[in-house]
C-alpha cells in the first residue's frame, strides 16, 4: 500500500493539489499532517533528491516520519567540530532526503555545498522563519531555489506581523514576478511616517522622517487574499472534522544536548547497579531511573534546591520553537516534575508568553482561578502543570493541543491528561473537535524505553477490551 492510500481523504486531495502546483505554500492547520503530505508527494512523483530546510528542533521529526512512512533514506549534517563545516565529506546527492536546519543557511560553506546539488524539490518547513527579507538566511534561501523544479513552503502561520512577512515566500515561489520588496510593502502594508531626531554631520540633532510598517494592519486585503490563494492551500480544522479521528498524535524526537555526558555517566551507573544483582523494581534502581528521566528534561532537576535553568535544554528549546511556530494556539503542557514546571514557566516568561501554572502545591482556589483564566482569556496561551495535578478535575477545552514534555508509564494516566482537553462534558463545556497530542521525547534514552512500555500496555489493553467486546457480541447473537 502506498503512502497516499494511507492518508485521510482531505490529505489525498491536498497531495493532488500539490502535484498540480510545483511552487506553492501548504498552510494547513496545526496537526493536519503537512509533513506526511510532503512525504507522500515525494513518493507519488518519484523524486530522488529532496532538500528539507526546517527548524533545528524538527530535524529529528523529519527523520522519524521518513522512517515510518517511507524508507528512511535520509541524511543530516553531523555535529563533529573536527570538520571545516558540518556538510564536509557528505555525499549530498546520494540519499533521497537531505535535512538541514535554517541556521546552516547563513554559513557560506554549508550554503555552497547545498547549492552544488541538483535538487528535485526543496521543502521549507515552518517557512515563516524566512519572513525577514534582509536576513542572511533568507537571502541565501533565495539563491538556492533558481533552477529547482519544485518548491514546497509549509507553515500554518505564514503571516505573523504584517503582509511584509509574505514577500520572501512569494519571491521564493515566483522570483521573476515578485522581486520588488518596496512595491510589495507599499501595496499591501499600512505605513506611517514617524519623526525621530538624529545627529547630523555637524553633530547637532535634526528631525528626520522614517517610514514604519504598522503590525497587524493590511492594505488591499481582498487583493492580497486572492493573490495568496493562487499559491496556497489552506484548510481549517472545522473543514475536515469528518475525516479526523478524535485525537491526532505527533511525535517529535529530540537529541540530548550538553547534558548528554552527564546522562551517559548516570546510565552506566544504573547498568552497573543492575549487573550487581539489584532488581529493576528495587528502590535504588527506581530512584536511579527517575534521575535519568530528570536529566532528559533538565539536569538542574537533580538539585534539591529550586531548579533554575540558565541555558534551555534541547527539549525545552523544542517546546519554545513549537510555540513560536504555532502563533496563538492554546495548549496544555504536561510534565511529571514540579521543578521542571518552574523552569518552563521562567522560560515562558522570558519569551513573553502568557500562561497559568497548576501543580500539586497550588491551593484549590488557585487551581480553579487558573482554569477559568485559561478558558476565558484569549491572551493566556498555555496551561502548564504536572501530570498529577492536571490529570483530574479540570476542564481545559479551549486548548487545541496537548504537549507532553515527558510521559508516565501508565497509559490510562496519560489518557486522563489528554481528556482534560478532549471530550469533557462537565461545567456546561464540551469539546468534540479533534485534539492534537504532541510527544517530545529524547532519542536513545530511558524516554524511548518508557515510550515502548507504554505502547505495549496500550496494545495489551486494546486487545483485552476488544476481545471482551467480540465475545459479548457473539453471545448476544446466539
Amino acid at each position: 500500500m502506498s503512502t497516499l492510500e494511507k492518508l485521510y481523504p482531505f490529505q489525498q486531495e491536498d497531495v493532488g493539489w500539490l502535484k498540480d502546483h510545483p511552487k506553492c505554500l501548504n498552510s494547513n492547520f496545526l496537526g493536519a499532517g503537512k509533513t506526511v503530505e510532503a512525504l507522500s508527494l515525494v513518493e507519488e512523483l518519484g523524486l530522488r533528491h529532496v532538500l528539507v530546510v526546517c527548524p533545528k528542533s524538527l530535524v529529528n521529526e523529519w527523520f522519524w516520519q521518513d522512517s515510518v512512512w517511507l524508507d528512511g533514506d535520509a541524511l543530516t549534517p553531523h555535529e563533529n567540530s573536527q570538520y571545516d563545516h558540518r556538510l564536509a565529506g557528505l555525499d549530498l546527492s546520494g540519499p533521497r532526503f537531505v535535512i538541514v536546519n535554517y541556521d546552516l543557511l547563513p554559513n557560506p560553506k554549508c550554503w555552497s555545498a547545498l547549492r552544488s546539488v541538483k535538487w528535485d524539490m526543496i521543502i521549507f518547513d515552518e517557512c515563516h522563519r524566512l519572513k525577514n527579507h534582509k536576513a542572511k538566511r533568507t537571502r541565501n534561501a533565495y539563491l538556492l531555489v533558481p533552477g529547482v523544479p519544485r518548491i514546497l513552503l509549509m507553515s500554518g502561520t505564514p503571516i505573523q506581523n504584517s503582509p511584509a512577512d509574505l514577500f520572501p515566500l512569494f519571491h521564493i515561489m515566483n522570483p521573476s514576478r515578485y522581486h520588488n520588496y518596496h512595491w510589495w510593502i507599499n501595496t499591501f502594508c499600512v505605513i506611517e511616517e514617524e519623526e525621530i531626531w538624529m545627529k547630523g554631520p555637524d553633530g547637532k540633532p535634526r528631525p528626520r522622517l522614517i517610514k514604519r510598517i504598522i503590525p497587524g494592519k493590511v492594505n488591499h486585503t481582498v487583493e492580497l487574499n486572492q493573490l495568496l490563494h493562487l499559491y496556497m492551500i489552506r484548510r481549517e480544522k472545522h473543514d475536515v472534522l469528518k475525516d479526523l479521528p478524535p485525537k491526532v498524535y505527533r511525535t517529535i524526537p529530540v537529541d540530548l544536548g550538553l547534558e548528554k555526558k552527564q546522562y551517559l555517566q548516570m546510565q552506566d551507573e544504573y547498568f552497573a547497579l543492575l549487573d550487581s544483582g539489584e532488581l529493576v523494581t528495587s528502590p535504588k534502581a527506581v530512584a536511579q531511573m527517575m534521575r535519568l528521566r530528570q536529566i532528559c528534561c533538565d539536569p538542574n532537576l537533580l538539585s534539591a534546591e529550586s531548579a533554575k535553568s540558565s541555558t534551555p535544554t534541547n527539549k525545552t528549546q523544542a517546546l519554545l520553537d513549537l510555540l513560536e511556530d504555532t502563533d496563538d494556539t492554546k495548549m496544555v503542557v504536561y510534565t511529571f516534575f514540579e521543578q521542571y514546571v518552574r523552569i518552563l514557566s521562567q522560560e515562558l516568561d522570558n519569551a513573553n508568553i502568557r500562561h497559568v501554572v497548576v501543580t500539586g502545591k497550588e491551593k484549590s482556589t488557585n487551581r480553579t482561578a487558573s482554569e477559568q483564566l485559561f478558558q476565558s482569556d484569549p491572551k493566556v496561551r498555555i496551561c502548564l502543570g504536572t501530570i498529577g495535578a492536571l490529570k483530574e478535575g479540570l476542564t481545559l477545552t479551549e486548548a487545541k493541543a496537548v504537549v507532553f514534555m515527558d510521559r508516565w508509564w501508565n497509559p490510562s494516566v496519560n489518557e486522563q491528561c489528554e481528556d482534560r482537553v478532549y471530550g469533557r462534558v462537565n461545567k456546561g463545556l464540551e469539546q468534540t473537535e479533534s485534539t492534537l497530542v504532541i510527544d517530545l521525547f529524547n532519542r536513545n534514552t530511558v524516554e524511548e524505553h518508557v515510550l515502548a512500555i507504554r505502547k505495549a500496555k496500550e496494545e495489551m489493553s486494546e486487545a483485552v477490551v476488544t476481545a471482551k467486546v467480540v465475545e459479548l457480541m457473539r453471545r448476544y447473537r446466539q
